[in-house]
């Protein structure tokens, strides 16, 4: 049996094959037990679900004007035990709730901006093909888990070697937030791919200069920024290391054309946007209500305190402008949702500004959250593996900044990345989670870190064998 294994793993078409099997039998094994069910404790599942109804249902992009679904129905059953929300939380949601809006931002039953469309469109185009049979959408989360890793070898294998290709491959394989995300029906499949497939298009492009690889390039981080459109900022540097690394006389004109296919691609949601607001908008309206949320201690008490995190009401009272962490402002109904979403904007951006060490330390929790292994949804035993697969990523990622200098054009993007997405979401909305899309060039960038630091071992004891025989 080892033998054949060897003789599989020799043979690159059969290798491929083996590890994609693999990844299929893994994830189809964690979905199995899970059957049709949607009732796991995990808000945006339901609200994923909801915007999917409302565009099937009202064509719209935005919340249904009634809840509806079975994990609607499920949570009315199983309702959460006092305290499980802080009180402040809870208090903010039934006002919310009672005058029809969603986190006071935008009403029930109209369309609106405050998501990005890729993922509600998948869910809807699930629930039109499946209905409420869960497991078939999350079918879909499997095979978009298998393409991430066959993604994963392939840029493994152009960026360095087909041994380093298959190695990440394998670690992606079993990586326990890559598996834990094809159970969940939340955007973080979609993101992983999407990333996978830009960087996929860039190496393919650095490998054979070609208009199509640039197009596709551009074409795909542009769908990622349609499920979490924070990237958008990002995507110039990938233009720009094109345009610095391509081995190509027409290397700037590759960069711009990634560059009008990532805009082409964006279009259709700008005007979108710009004709259901009558100005022109780029980005979710999401931020104003990130800025308020992530900075207030009293809102995110039982996350904070899922940290170990307390601040003392002396603290707290300490703060200027304390008023911001007391509540909600009070919005007049003529007020649209881009005017709401500057208005907390505005208001979160004073409240930076007259603490700034509050923010610090605020930045500081966020950036440990970020770049940890804890998970609240994964349990204590995956919380066990997560560290076990991602500390050696994580370690293996910080010794690549030893090796890396002699080889940007490969390394630069991929350590940009991992930056811009810690860099961000310390400042913003921590958790795992919003790490996790960069996880795969954390582990590919390890493997190559473990091969080199093998083979600077091996080389030494070599010499030193070698030493020893001539005294």
């Amino acid at each position: 049996m080892t033998g054949r294994l060897k003789t599989l793993w020799a043979h690159e078409p059969s290798r491929v094959g083996l590890i994609l099997t693999l990844a299929f039998l893994v994830r189809l094994a964690v979905i199995l037990p899970l059957g049709n069910d949607i009732s796991l404790p995990f808000r945006d599942q339901n609200t994923y679900y909801s915007l999917a109804r409302a565009l099937v249902d009202d064509g719209l992009l935005g919340v249904p004007s009634v809840p509806r679904g079975p994990y609607v129905e499920f949570r009315e059953q199983h309702t959460r035990p006092p305290g499980f929300y802080p009180a402040f939380h809870d208090s903010l949601c039934a006002v919310w709730d009672s005058s029809g809006y969603l986190y006071g931002m935008v009403p029930w039953g109209k369309p609106n901006s405050f998501f990005e469309p890729l993922y509600p469109l998948l869910s809807a185009g699930m629930y039109l093909a499946f209905g409420d049979r869960f497991f078939w959408w999350r079918m879909v989360h499997v095979f978009l888990g298998v393409l991430l890793v066959w993604l994963v070898y392939d840029i493994g294998k152009r960026a360095f070697n087909p041994k380093v290709g298959a190695l990440a491959a394998l670690g992606v394989c079993f990586y326990p937030h890559f598996v834990f995300y094809s159970r969940i029906l939340m955007a973080e499949a979609l993101l992983l791919t999407t990333l996978a497939l830009g960087f996929w298009a860039y190496f393919r492009l650095r490998e054979k200069p070609h208009w199509g690889w640039a197009v596709a390039l551009g074409a795909s981080f542009s769908a990622f920024t349609l499920t979490r459109s924070f990237l958008i900022a990002f995507f110039p540097f990938m233009a720009l290391f094109v345009g610095l690394f391509l081995k190509d006389k027409r290397r700037w004109g590759y960069a711009a054309l990634a560059l009008l296919a990532f805009a082409l691609v964006q279009a259709p949601w700008i005007y979108r946007n710009s004709k259901l607001h009558d100005r022109l908008m780029l980005m979710s309206t999401r931020g104003g209500y990130n800025i308020w949320m992530r900075n207030n201690p009293y809102f995110i008490e039982d996350e904070l305190a899922a940290e170990g995190v307390k601040f003392s009401a002396e603290k707290l009272d300490k703060l200027k402008y304390h008023e911001y962490i007391l509540g909600y402002p009070e919005f007049t109904p003529e007020q649209g949702e881009i005017e709401r979403n500057q208005i907390l904007t505005d208001a979160g951006i004073r409240f930076i500004t007259a603490n700034p060490g509050f923010f610090l330390e605020m930045c500081w929790i966020r950036f440990q959250w970020t770049v940890g292994w804890r998970s609240p949804g994964l349990g204590p035993m995956l919380n066990l593996v997560a560290l076990i697969t991602y500390g050696p990523a994580l370690l293996g990622f910080l010794v690549s900044l030893v090796w890396g200098w002699k080889r940007l054009g490969v390394v630069l993007p991929l350590w940009s990345v991992v930056g811009y997405f810690i860099l961000f979401y310390s400042l913003t909305h921590e958790g795992t989670r919003y790490r996790v899309p960069v996880d795969p060039y954390m582990i590919l960038l390890a493997v190559v870190s473990a091969l080199w630091l093998y083979d600077r071992f091996t080389a030494g004891k070599a010499q030193h064998a070698s030493r020893d025989t001539h005294a």
